[in-house]
């Protein structure tokens, strides 16, 4: 219940609350009382819709984090690089690294990248099944031996469902002692580096799946109201809130 409460929040709910305050106190006293609402709200509209604001928003907090360079570590330690989990769907047609959410594939595919680049490391695949079947960390990790990486090199957490289980998983497991490396989306890394700082341990980030990509042939100027706008503002605020959240 919880869940679907938390995907509710958005900015697209909250415009449409406000489009049903707005059109109600309109139909009681007239558009004229209400112009400076409908302009406060359309206003937003077009700042949420439009690429240029939530692009800069997205960018300013995706560069919390930078690319992790596996070269520049220290290469006679051994280190924990933590995978985290963003969803799978178990079709026994398929390879399990088709089985991956994109999210999911591209994180791995991180990991998988750093980890060829260390001497000594463990994969750590993590995530649960929510209707009792294999876990998103086993076929996580079945897709790790398809890329290469061999099964003695991977450990499983198969119990977290979100974030904050996924870093107490790790620490009960392997405690706050080891040197941790943690993959997930650049929007998402703040928050999961939090919690491990929360948990006693300072992760090194490992961003993946950045949203914001500023190339020569990519354009994050002005554009006309979109829903990819919408959608990327929405991303932005619901990590927002989930960061207040865990932070507490």
């Amino acid at each position: 219940m919880y869940c679907y409460f938390q995907e509710m929040i958005s900015l697209s709910t909250f415009f449409l609350l406000g489009i049903f305050f707005v059109g109600f106190r309109i139909y009681k006293k007239g558009w004229r009382s209400n112009r400076f609402l409908l302009f406060v709200i359309g206003l937003f509209f077009l700042m949420a819709t439009t690429k240029w604001i939530p692009t800069k928003l997205v960018a300013q907090y995706e560069s919390q984090v930078t690319v992790c360079q596996p070269q520049l570590l220290d290469t006679t330690s051994t280190y924990y690089i933590h995978v985290l989990g963003a969803g799978y769907s178990l079709d026994p047609k398929l390879p399990a690294t088709s089985q991956l959410e994109s999210t999911t594939l591209t994180r791995l595919v991180e990991g998988i990248r750093i980890a060829r680049q260390l001497p000594h490391y463990k994969l750590v695949t993590s995530a649960y099944s929510k209707y009792g079947l294999e876990s998103q960390a086993s076929v996580a990790k079945r897709a790790a031996i398809e890329l290469g990486i061999p099964s003695q090199k991977i450990e499983m957490l198969t119990t977290p469902s979100n974030t904050a289980e996924e870093v107490e998983a790790f620490v009960k497991k392997f405690g706050t002692t080891k040197k941790v490396i943690v993959v997930s989306d650049a929007l998402h890394l703040p928050r999961a580096v939090m919690l491990y700082k929360k948990a006693g341990i300072s992760a090194i980030p490992a961003p993946s799946n950045f949203l914001i990509k500023q190339g020569p042939n990519d354009y994050n100027g002005l554009t006309f109201p979109s829903y990819q706008s919408l959608s990327l503002m929405n991303n932005y605020f619901r990590e927002q809130l989930k960061y207040w959240k865990d932070s507490w």
